[in-house]
């Protein structure tokens, strides 16, 4: 069997990609990734003798995952018979592929353009950034007609929560029959290799946040608590990793709160980086308004730390408030501050609930469990 894996490069779902052409090749199972990247010759690296990823040219503005097709699509047919599965991991970027009947399709979906649309709009309109509404009222036609051709031409579906296959139900192209709830999965030998030196020994504390820097990630609502903890908490430092249109935002809010000192924004590091930061910190925030199921969560969790979160939907699939995390009132500033506080001022408390959430993501989320279950469909179906 040869399976190759349609993605882009960078973010959650890249990892996911990833993650599951690392599984799929220690089951020797041949896979290539292909994915584009920016100013970038059509160029392929081998990994290991069943692993391999092509990359190729996309222009850098969006939407990028329409123009890696439109650019590439044409190579990309060429080279498609010589696979068993095509698996479209991204559905943006790989929609073109329900065209080609030739190959088995099978696509992974990871929210609802609908739901995530519908939460933005209820947002404050003073929060909105020219970034959010291109993102989600521009792009939306592109990213709806995507969902809608892949429900409805797919050999098969796997969604990544059953929050999402709910919210999937508002398009009529649905057929449950071809549908299946595969989590994302977690490489716990990667997350458990990356060593990092102990905690300095001033007793600060440390809390991260990383992610795009959108308004339903909920960073904004952070800050604003992260006032409120300091108030009690002299010691605590909040780092937020991640790039996106609320960039000058973010800065301009903690110059103006007098939190240049304490607050210290990031930007984007290499995955690894991020994971040895989140293993150094004490307690990570993730107060998205809409999340599917996002890979910062399953990663920190695997890092053995607890997580805050707001109860929205995907939460309540992930996170048992005071068993494995923490969840806090949607929109509730002081709420999600006091949450905070109660973990900053407990250490026995963040042990307990990040043993709990580790123990819970390789019962659930361990790519070991997960890849046998695509193997499943794409024996199924090819």
């Amino acid at each position: 069997m040869r399976v190759a894996l349609i993605s882009h490069e960078g973010g959650g779902i890249s990892s996911v990609c990833h993650g599951l052409a690392q599984s799929l090749a220690k089951k020797k199972i041949d896979t290539t990734i292909f994915e584009g990247k920016p100013a970038c010759a059509h160029k392929t690296e081998r990994l290991n003798d069943y692993l391999e990823i092509t990359r190729l040219p996309i222009l850098n503005f969006p939407p990028k995952p329409l123009w890696f097709q439109i650019l590439n699509i044409r190579k990309l047919f060429k080279v498609i018979d010589n696979f068993t599965v095509i698996h479209g991991v991204s559905p943006n970027a790989s929609f073109a592929f329900t065209f080609y009947k030739r190959k088995p399709f099978v696509a992974t979906i990871h929210g609802c353009p609908r739901v995530i649309q519908k939460v933005f709009v209820s947002s404050p309109i003073s929060c909105w950034t020219l970034g959010d509404f291109g993102l989600q009222i521009m792009e939306f036609p592109l990213h709806d007609f995507a969902i809608s051709r892949i429900l409805s031409t797919s050999d098969h579906i796997a969604v990544c929560s059953f929050t999402v296959l709910e919210e999937l139900k508002t398009y009529k192209s649905l057929d449950s029959n071809k549908v299946s709830v595969i989590y994302n999965g977690i490489n716990f030998n990667e997350v458990e290799n990356i060593k990092v030196s102990s905690t300095d020994d001033k007793g600060d504390l440390s809390i991260i946040y990383a992610g795009r820097l959108f308004w339903t990630k909920g960073v904004m609502f952070l800050l604003e608590a992260f006032k409120l903890v300091r108030q009690n908490f002299r010691n605590v430092h909040l780092n937020v990793f991640g790039k996106g249109p609320l960039e000058k935002k973010i800065r301009e809010f903690i110059v103006s709160s007098g939190l240049k000192d304490e607050v210290h924004y990031r930007g984007y590091v290499p995955r690894k980086k991020l994971l040895a930061e989140v293993k150094k910190s004490d307690v990570v925030v993730l107060p998205s308004l809409y999340e599917a199921q996002p890979m910062f969560a399953l990663e920190a969790m695997a890092c053995k730390k607890p997580l805050v979160v707001f109860d929205v939907p995907y939460t309540r699939e992930l996170i048992f408030n005071m068993v494995n995390g923490l969840t806090a009132e949607v929109h509730n500033i002081k709420d999600l501050s006091n949450k905070i506080q109660l973990l900053l001022s407990d250490r026995n408390l963040r042990i307990k609930l990040g043993e709990n959430a580790y123990n819970y993501i390789k019962q659930t989320h361990n790519w070991d469990v997960q890849v046998e279950k695509y193997l499943e469909v794409y024996e199924k179906i090819k």
